[in-house]
């Protein structure tokens, strides 16, 4: 079992956190969020959150070199939180309008900041498919045992690692990934566990090799930050084999 338990100052600088409570903030004020015919937020809607937003290892100015103008789908963080709290009812969609629900408008208050963590937590792990943001054609690991993942990850030394060897260590391999391209499962696991995590607050990551390179031919490590072991905890029951024991 794990239980998510913060307190709202020690959430409040979490990436996801912050621009949940951006988005719902302004679907206040504006009484709504404008969508596109796709269900997509607006180009102003994505603007005005893309400028105000933090995310870990983003680079806007690369962003910005890249697209003349912003769709929801060129700012990856501005997508996955309206995702996210679309599937946890924080919003929900009338028409080309997204609104905020009685639950969204009660979790963007301040000290309401560890229980909207919780929500996005739970469902960020549990009911989105991480899998949609990476396009890898292995639609469920390793988020079909992601308890297990975050147990082990919890029981890792603090100190930087690849995400090769946290792979191999917090995971229960899946033969379908042999048949893949080498680094299928590495991608996978980074982009579905690690990166989701650091957007919680809840890992920290660094780029390591050549500084002169662009960032994407660098190796990324990750580690623990210290909110992990602050408000995430696990009950681990071993199950008794059945018969006598020897």
């Amino acid at each position: 079992m794990i239980t998510v338990d913060a307190t709202p100052d020690q959430v409040m600088g979490a990436p996801l956190v912050g621009i949940t409570r951006l988005m719902l903030d302004r679907a206040q004020a504006l009484a709504n969020l404008t969508l596109t015919a796709t269900g997509a937020l607006s180009r102003v809607d994505v603007r005005a959150l893309f400028d105000a937003m933090t995310w870990p290892g983003y680079d806007k100015a690369q962003v910005l070199s890249m697209n003349k103008v912003l769709n929801e789908i060129d700012v990856m963080p501005v997508e996955a939180t309206r995702l996210i709290a679309q599937t946890a009812k924080l919003l929900r969609k009338r028409q080309r309008r997204l609104l905020v629900t009685k639950a969204g408008a009660a979790l963007a208050n301040d000290e309401q900041a560890g229980d909207l963590f919780r929500c996005l937590f739970e469902t960020m792990f549990w009911r989105v498919n991480l899998g949609y943001f990476d396009r890898v054609p292995m639609e469920a690991w390793p988020q079909n045992h992601i308890g297990i993942v975050l147990w082990c990850l919890s029981v890792m030394s603090p100190e930087w690692v690849a995400r090769e060897d946290l792979m191999r260590s917090c995971t229960v391999w899946d033969p379908a990934l042999d048949h893949g391209p080498a680094d299928f499962a590495g991608f996978a696991f980074e982009s579905r566990v690690l990166r989701p995590l650091t957007w919680l607050g809840l890992f920290e990551t660094r780029l390591v090799g050549d500084e002169s390179a662009p960032s994407w031919r660098r190796d990324r490590q990750y580690r623990k930050a210290p909110l992990f072991d602050q408000a995430i905890r696990f009950r681990v029951e071993l199950a008794k084999p059945a018969g006598l024991a020897h």
